[in-house]
């Protein structure tokens, strides 16, 4: 999903922003966020609330090679897509336990003939978009059972001539949402549309054209209720769609060309979006006016993808905010109060 280094133009200057997000208590207090260099190899965690001081190593560098899209599973564990460039391993899916920043390979796709890019769950199974800065095309795959197995993996999608698929968001009718994007390795021009398909994973039709409301290579995708926004890689801009009507407007402009790639959602509606270049390796942070909030450089180069993480039940998030100590003397006054009546 990254922009090749060796093949980037970037304007003036480019403050690009792509991670991960993981949801945490409140959003008044900020979220967790997690987030893949596609570059150097890692996974961090970070809190929205404060990206730099709190940014976490969960996989070191070099641990995973190449690694794009990321989601939470049923299971409370991390999927995370990795392209097998550098050392020629084959591409894969692997699962994440960060109970103990443990890994092992969910999935390993056998042809080479899906380098993964965005990753969205789909009840259990796990829908894998295309990279298209690979040359990567084809329909939407679909890792069936990934979580508890045995997992079998089928095109998902049908028609819709899909080239690549670096962005995917899932609307709560079924609905799927694709970055149909076509890279040029000649000219280094990014293009294409953002279509839509039904629950079966047919083809319906053309959200936004290719070129439509200044729409120039379509990346990450993000969804919250009835409204689309959509990374348009070349122009640095983000677009917002309203579903009910499929009008779209300029949402957001870092001014930026290829300043914007993977998108993640907090729980306060406020957007993130990262730098798929490397060029500057940060992260950009929209309000819900599309206005910059800030741009965190947190070292990551090329950003391969961002998540935010479930947000854990209210008595939980109770017992995690008092520490192991103060959630046992609750719990023990609790115990007290219920043997008193």
């Amino acid at each position: 999903m990254p922009f090749p280094l060796s093949m980037a133009r970037p304007s003036t200057s480019l403050l690009a922003c792509c991670l991960l997000l993981a949801a945490v208590p409140s959003t008044s207090r900020g979220e967790f966020v997690y987030a893949t260099s596609f570059s150097t190899g890692e996974l961090i965690r970070f809190h929205s609330s404060d990206p730099v001081n709190t940014r976490t190593e969960i996989l070191a560098p070099g641990t995973l090679d190449s690694p794009t899209g990321l989601a939470f599973g049923a299971d409370g564990h991390l999927y995370v897509g990795v392209n097998g460039l550098l050392a020629s391993d084959a591409p894969s899916i692997v699962r994440v336990n960060l109970s103990d920043n443990s890994f092992t390979t969910a999935y390993t796709f056998a042809t080479f003939d899906v380098f993964p890019a965005a990753v969205v769950f789909r009840g259990d199974d796990l829908l894998v978009g295309r990279n298209p800065f690979v040359g990567n095309a084809g329909p939407i795959v679909a890792l069936a059972n990934i979580i508890n197995g045995p997992v079998s993996q089928n095109d998902y999608t049908s028609g819709g001539g899909l080239a690549s698929s670096p962005g995917l968001a899932l609307a709560a009718d079924g609905t799927l949402y694709v970055s149909d994007q076509t890279y040029d390795f000649i000219t280094f021009v990014a293009s294409g549309p953002v279509k839509r398909f039904d629950p079966t994973g047919a083809y319906v039709e053309d959200v936004i054209a290719d070129g439509g409301s200044g729409l120039a290579g379509p990346t990450g995708l993000a969804i919250l209720g009835d409204t689309l926004f959509t990374a348009s890689i070349m122009n640095g801009q983000i677009l917002a769609t309203d579903l009910t009507t499929d009008s779209t407007m300029l949402f957001a402009d870092t001014t930026f060309s290829f300043a914007v790639g993977p998108l993640a959602l907090l729980g306060n509606g406020q957007l993130l979006s990262g730098d798929p270049s490397g060029f500057y390796s940060s992260i950009f942070h929209f309000d819900t006016d599309g206005s910059i909030i800030g741009t965190y450089a947190l070292g990551l180069g090329q950003v391969g993808g961002i998540t935010v993480a479930p947000v854990p039940e209210p008595s939980t998030l109770a017992l995690v905010g008092m520490g192991v100590v103060g959630g046992a003397a609750l719990l023990r006054r609790r115990h007290r109060r219920m043997i008193q009546r």
